[in-house]
């Protein structure tokens, strides 16, 4: 009993710790938000354009792609390095343009209409920016 109570002291610590993220795009893109599997077909290749037409371009952020990946996709970091090794080994596509940190994310958004990223919800407020969907 007391191993278990700790268990789920310690689950709800992790649970915590999980930053809520949000799918970004450049606020000129009139894209409507997007459900978590639209978010989950571009960012994993299946689709390369958000569904009015403009094409995307995907920013992984460093600090929050094995996160990101766990809550989008329910599945560990590993088999999406495995997934996207195979497409482009296959030559079928490439994985999102690996950035360091929000501010580069959200800079890489502004310079961009067609492009789509994820940062920390927190720092989210940013006027040239449009949020897309929460992952929580």
């Amino acid at each position: 009993m007391k191993n278990f109570i700790l268990g789920c002291f310690l689950f709800c610590l992790a649970s915590q710790a999980i930053a809520e993220i949000a799918v970004i795009t450049n606020v000129q893109n009139n894209q409507v938000p997007l459900t978590r599997l639209q978010v989950q077909d571009i960012f994993m290749g299946r689709m390369r354009a958000f569904p009015n037409g403009q094409f995307a371009t995907t920013y992984d952020q460093t600090t929050l792609r094995d996160d990101f990946y766990q809550q989008l996709t329910q599945r560990p970091i590993a088999q999406i390095n495995a997934y996207w090794a195979r497409l482009m080994f296959s030559g079928q596509t490439s994985p999102p343009i690996k950035l360091t940190d929000d501010q580069s994310v959200i800079k890489a958004i502004q310079e961009n209409i067609g492009a789509i990223g994820y940062i920390n919800k927190k720092n989210a407020s940013h006027q040239a920016i449009r949020i897309l969907f929460i992952l929580k």
